[in-house]
């Protein structure tokens, strides 16, 4: 052993030295941890400024009092700066000062019940008829129940609660106060008094607050806020929503949540306010003192002390804790000596502790002070608040070393008469052997020379500020850093003893994930790591690399029984012959003939020429430090970290090899913690970079901060560290690299074969598909060009028509950047050209068979997609195809039944081309031709209907039957398209243009038939009317 143990205090004397509240606080411990204060002086009246020492407020309470005037020193200062510590102070010096004998001082603690304030002020009468008010006291309180007092304390808050209100409005209306500041207090001063006198809230939960700031009052408490009310006091307890309550307090409550709390805070506030009048009223201390306010009997003791040559002195450690009694201190205080000119009373001198803000609302005690006492918490520097905690790490290590009980006898030894507080302080200093006296000092000393152990200056900062520091503001606050930081280190004295301090997660280090992936490589347990990740964290001031440390630190974690984890040896980052990483070693030498990344040297060989400097990628780096399970990223850093791993993932992968061309890992696939992170996917097809729930790894973010610098060096490795970056890098992306293979692999499949579902749509309009779905997919008939369709005039057909035919072309378009969508999706190429060797005919087949989903775009993520072809993704798509069936159908529907019916089986179309040209010829000899209508152009229909490819469109016609509703969309699509609607358009038209030709020709030659002069004339035309029909 290194007899370290014995400068490292035991439990009991941690429990009895590190108390935090001053008067619980020995007073022998009190000076022997006392760290001189830093004082800020506040003019009442301008609010100026200028700094002061603790000799400069000793020295102002006891200034010469020749005008009469009452002496009040007021110390503010937030909660937990040691505002009760400086009374504490004033007492222990006032009891060695020179005048000592002169004065009859009074201490009231925060923690005195009410009945003890009274006491203690009481107390210098020290005559028998203090003794009978004392018992009087004791007897009033005693005969008032709980319950009772807990009503008579709702009834007076509520009848205070009014007057303040009543008052208020009266000021904002005379202007004499603030009105933007004080009139909300009138609203929440009519709602909190709702509340209070409610029996309905009161038995619910609200009378358990009452209970307590009856109880506390009458019987004091070492925890001064439960004489105080909170804003929880003032929110129901979960299941009380149900209470059936009346309008009035359930606005109430509606109320004070709204605006996010805000108006709880203030309830509170003036709830505050009213309570001191509200107590009184309730416990009704000048009744107990036979109908004799306090400050009467203050009055005859200045009196007494007058005659006696003496003055009175009056320590109030926390007055905002002393409600119920208040308003009669502040009358005590403020009471000057002298009347008329002439002093009647002896002089008084206060010192009261109160928090910020408590003083201004009274301008009379402020104007008595002249000046507040601040003992500042905010507004210091970094170096100024460390310092002053190091000094004090000294000082309170020392006073447990020794233990409470050593301490008050060395200073009941010390000369009372002496001026020096702290010279019988003793320094706790025991001879150990040399290798434990070097481990002692590498902890280091405080400015007075007390060892640190078993921390250091480091560690002390740290440590700080975890409990001291938000949002890069440090606050002094020396009760939390008690607590917090001494206590809690302290009492881990077995764990030292036992070898294994710093106990993992003591407290939660937050080492940079470098260094944590770093140590997880190096093969040290779990335990030690964890161990190692908070001592090089707090007692090595978190460092940014483990490539060199002092020897002090070395010497700190031999004392700790830790492994050295720094590297011996390492050159400077910039140095041309570096050593190769632990960390490359551990993670390239696994992966020897894969591609990592693109970019830049070579990781594992040195570049001949000076590195630039690593990248400054600070503000990622911060974001992903604080980043948690349950915190999340902001901003744009969820982006970026989408982006770098992608980028990083789709250069890792080798796509051309697995006819992967085209295809990458999508942003959209990363999955960050926790999850309810901006952009998370809701399906399962995601990478996680790490659990929910569980702590994200090191390496995940020692790797995104490497891929930072490399985007930040153009995509290049070729910069100082770069190779560590390399290895990081590739620690990150190893682990997901399965599975983002097999996302890629899985997203190939689906886009395949929503692609080749496009193509095969595209083909069954085109009349090109031989069945509704073929077994197996045909690359001829997937891959075969747009034939040539007939153009129809759209203002020529029906709007259903028109419909269908633009719905179609839409459909239609994109085609042949489908296919070669799909040649990349199924091709393999020589090298990076695009010469085709082979298809994945495995993918092809897959494809084919998958069950795709109902919408195509949102699981694309594809940025480059022109709009016409996004429009055929989403038509053709199972939630889209229906729309298209329907326009379709409707086409057909219109056109099919005199299309269809136009020819008969036996239908020559040759001789009836000729049939009809004849017909046409004679007519127009006969001069029954209609005006409006061209030979040529019914010539040209008819030429048209009796092309031969029409022969086989009009053998389709026949055998097309409408589907029913039913039926499947693509076997529906499949029935009416058996005719390429183009095609069908084309020939129902002509047919309309021939019938419409006949019946206007019918209607010609009916019209002329009287007007015929011979037999044989009305015979020819009896034989024309008789051809015109379709067949014979």
């Amino acid at each position: 052993m290194t007899g370290l143990e014995q400068y490292w205090p035991t439990g009991e004397h941690v429990s009895a030295c590190l108390r935090t509240e001053a008067e619980t606080v020995d007073e022998a411990l009190l000076l022997a941890v006392h760290e001189p204060m830093s004082l800020v002086r506040r003019a009442a009246q301008t609010g100026s400024e200028i700094l002061a020492t603790e000799s400069d407020l000793l020295e102002s309470l006891m200034r010469p009092v020749g005008d009469g005037s009452a002496v009040v020193i007021a110390i503010t200062g937030a909660s937990g700066v040691g505002k009760s510590h400086m009374v504490r102070w004033l007492h222990a010096q006032l009891k060695r000062h020179p005048r000592r004998q002169e004065l009859v001082i009074i201490s009231i603690p925060k923690t005195a019940s009410l009945r003890r304030v009274v006491e203690l002020i009481l107390e210098p009468l020290n005559s028998p008829e203090y003794q009978v008010l004392k018992q009087q006291l004791e007897n009033a309180t005693q005969a008032l129940s709980q319950g009772t007092a807990t009503e008579l304390l709702a009834a007076a808050l509520g009848e205070e609660l009014r007057e303040y209100t009543e008052r208020m409005a009266a000021q904002v209306r005379t202007a004499s106060v603030d009105s933007q500041i004080q009139a909300p207090k009138i609203g929440v001063a009519q709602h909190v008094r709702q509340l209070v006198l409610t029996s309905e809230v009161r038995d619910a939960w609200f009378r358990d607050t009452l209970l307590r700031i009856v109880n506390t009052s009458l019987g004091g408490t070492f925890d001064p806020a439960k004489r105080q009310f909170c804003e929880q006091d003032l929110v129901p307890p979960e299941g009380a929503g149900g209470l059936d309550l009346p309008r009035g307090a359930q606005n109430a409550l509606n109320f004070l949540a709204s605006a996010n709390g805000r108006y709880r805070s203030l309830a509170v506030e003036v709830l505050q306010e009213v309570l001191d009048g509200a107590l009184r009223t309730v416990f009704q201390l000048n009744q107990a003192l036979q109908q004799k306010p306090v400050q009467e009997f203050v009055e005859d003791i200045r009196r007494q002390l007058l005659e006696d040559g003496k003055e009175l002195v009056l320590l109030i450690e926390d007055l905002a804790a002393l409600s119920g009694i208040q308003q009669p201190l502040l009358d005590i205080m403020i009471a000057e000596s002298d009347e008329h000119g002439k002093q009647v009373r002896a002089p008084i001198r206060t010192a009261v502790a109160v928090t910020d803000g408590f003083l201004a609302g009274r301008q009379t005690v402020l104007t008595r002070a002249r000046e507040q006492w601040v003992v500042p918490s905010e507004g210091l520097s970094e170096d100024h608040i460390v310092n002053r905690l190091i000094d004090m790490t000294g000082r309170y290590v020392n006073a447990a070393r020794w233990g409470l009980e050593h301490l008050r006898h060395e200073f009941t030894k010390d000369e009372h008469s002496s001026r020096d507080l702290y010279s019988w302080v003793p320094k706790f200093e025991l001879t150990l052997h040399a290798e434990g006296a070097d481990l002692l000092e590498a902890f280091g000393r405080s400015t007075k020379g007390y060892s640190l152990f078993p921390f250091n200056r480091a560690a002390i900062r740290m440590l700080a500020a975890s409990t001291m520091q938000a949002g890069g503001v440090w606050r002094y606050n020396p009760r939390a850093f008690i607590n917090e930081v001494l206590r809690r280190t302290l009492i881990d004295r077995d764990a030292f003893v036992e070898r294994r301090f710093p106990p993992p997660g003591f407290p939660a280090a937050q080492l940079i994930s470098e260094l944590r992936a770093e140590l997880q490589l190096r093969g040290f347990s779990v335990e030690e790591r964890q161990r190692l990740e908070v001592s090089l964290y707090f007692w090595g001031n978190n460092p940014s690399s483990l490539i060199s440390a002092s020897s002090e630190l070395k010497q700190v974690f031999s004392a700790f029984n830790l492994s050295w984890p720094f590297v011996s040896g390492s050159m400077p980052s910039n140095s041309q012959e570096r050593p190769k990483p632990a960390l490359l070693e551990a993670i390239v030498d696994s992966v020897p003939e894969r591609k990592v990344l693109s970019g830049g040297i070579d990781p594992v060989e040195s570049p001949t020429s000076p590195l630039s400097a690593s990248p400054d990628i600070s503000k990622f780096a911060t974001a992903l430090e604080v980043w948690d399970p349950n915190t999340r990223l902001v901003g744009d850093f969820p982006r970026r970290v989408r982006t770098l791993i992608c980028r990083a993932m789709n250069d890792r992968l080798e796509m051309g090899d697995l006819c992967l061309e085209g295809v990458k890992v999508l942003p959209g696939w990363i999955w960050l913690p926790p999850a309810s992170s901006i952009g998370n996917s809701n399906d399962s097809f995601v990478i996680r970079i790490a659990e929910e729930g569980q702590p994200i790894p090191a390496q995940v973010k020692a790797g995104l901060k490497a891929l930072a610098r490399w985007e930040q060096n153009k995509f290049s490795w070729d910069y100082a560290n770069g190779e560590m970056d390399y290895a990081a890098a590739n620690a990150l992306l190893e682990p997901l690299e399965d599975c983002a293979l097999s996302l890629v692999l899985k997203q190939a499949e689906t886009e395949c074969g929503m692609v080749m579902q496009v193509l095969h749509t595209q083909n069954v309009l085109l009349a090109q598909s031989l069945s509704v779905r073929p077994e197996k997919p045909n690359l001829k008939y997937l891959l075969a060009a747009r034939p040539e369709e007939p153009r129809i005039a759209e203002e020529s057909v029906h709007k259903k028509v028109t419909r269908a035919l633009s719905v179609r072309g839409q459909v239609l378009a994109g085609r042949s950047e489908f296919q070669a969508w799909f040649k990349r999706l199924i091709s393999c190429y020589q090298g990076t050209g695009q010469k085709v060797l082979a298809f994945n005919m495995d993918r092809l087949n897959a494809a084919w068979s998958a069950q795709l989903p109902p919408v195509w775009l949102p699981i694309l993520h594809r940025a480059n997609l022109i709009e016409e072809v996004k429009d055929v993704l989403e038509r053709v798509s199972p939630n889209g195809l229906p729309a298209l069936v329907e326009d379709m159908q409707a086409a057909l529907e219109l056109m099919l039944p005199q299309a269809s019916e136009a020819f008969d089986e036996s239908h020559a179309r040759v001789a009836w081309r000729d049939e009809m040209r004849l017909l046409v010829k004679d007519a127009v000899q006969l001069s029954i031709w209609p005006e409006n209508v061209r030979p040529q152009k019914i010539n040209e229909t008819i030429d048209r209907l009796s092309q031969e490819e029409n022969d086989s469109t009009i053998r389709r016609l026949r055998k097309i039957r409408v589907p029913s509703d039913e039926s499947d969309d693509l076997a529906r699509l499949w029935s009416v398209s058996q005719v390429p609607l183009p095609r069908l358009t084309q020939l129902y038209s002509d047919v309309v243009v021939l019938v419409d030709l006949f019946t206007t020709l019918g209607k010609l030659i009916n019209a002329q038939t009287g007007t015929f002069e011979s037999n044989q004339a009305l015979e020819v035309r009896k034989q024309l009317v008789e051809r015109l029909v379709w067949e014979e």
